[in-house]
């Protein structure tokens, strides 16, 4: 008897794909199963957002979350790049790099 395999991940990507129209007033409908497994209810506010030539809709909850990572990780890598050349500063001159050199 032959087993048969299902690659998950392929059938997770099969299963969130959808068709749907656009109306003449640039309408779309997000089906309601759809709907109902991201809880998208009356009133939600969603973010569209162009990435190129995709559209993507995610919850306003959730862009804000990510755009609050996003500055945080900004704000830690200047908060880095600031020490750094700070510590450049007191790292790379040329009287040290002599008195290195003799144990190097």
């Amino acid at each position: 008897m032959t087993e048969i395999h299902i690659n998950k991940i392929k059938l997770t990507l099969l299963t969130m794909i959808e068709t749907i129209r656009v109306s003449s007033k640039g309408q779309i409908v997000i089906p309601e199963h759809v709907r109902k497994r991201l809880r998208i209810k009356k009133g939600s506010r969603l973010v569209l957002v162009e990435r190129g030539n995709k559209i993507v809709l995610e919850s306003e909850q959730a862009f804000i979350l990510e755009l609050e990572g996003m500055r945080a990780e900004q704000e830690k890598l200047g908060w880095l790049k600031l020490t750094f050349d700070d510590m450049g500063k007191v790292w790379a001159n040329p009287k040290d790099e002599k008195e290195w050199a003799k144990y190097l």
